[in-house]
């Protein structure tokens, strides 16, 4: 695995987030509109970088020559001392080179300094190549969503 480092994002990190968004809505099932998906990504990430909410993160892993290669959306829950990892993606030139796992152990690091008893994620069930990655981290499955579109 090449060195890599971490570092928070700025808004300067707007283009290269969006241009991972397909990346997390590429196994999202046929009912679902990719397009619209992967589009409401502008809004989130833009408001994450510009005005974040109060304990949330947006971490930027960055490979040996200082380009970013990854990143991570996280908010933290005081209430129930958890960590929620709201998006995590790697660039396809990236995949394959330990970036995930760098994110996840850099995740844990994050969440454990908060105090956090767990780190909760949501992953589609039809992206088998994450869920693996999630659960050699050890994650565990907890919960199942179940969704109804109202249109």
């Amino acid at each position: 695995m090449p060195t890599l480092t971490l570092r928070e994002a700025t808004p300067d990190d707007l283009p290269f987030m969006l241009s991972l968004a397909p990346r997390l809505t590429a196994t999202a099932p046929a009912w679902r509109n990719q397009a619209e998906m992967t589009a409401s990504y502008r809004g989130l990430f833009t408001q994450a970088l510009h005005e974040p909410e109060e304990g949330s993160a947006v971490l930027i892993a960055q490979n040996p020559q200082g380009q970013p290669v990854g990143f991570t959306l996280l908010y933290w829950h005081p209430k129930e001392r958890g960590a929620f990892i709201k998006d995590l993606a790697v660039s396809e030139e990236a995949e394959g080179l330990g970036v995930g796992r760098f994110l996840l152990q850099s995740i844990e690091e994050w969440a454990k300094a908060r105090g956090a008893v767990e780190i909760m994620l949501k992953a589609s069930w039809y992206n088998t190549r994450a869920r693996r990655i999630y659960e050699r981290a050890g994650f565990q499955e907890d919960h199942v969503a179940l969704v109804r579109r109202l249109d």
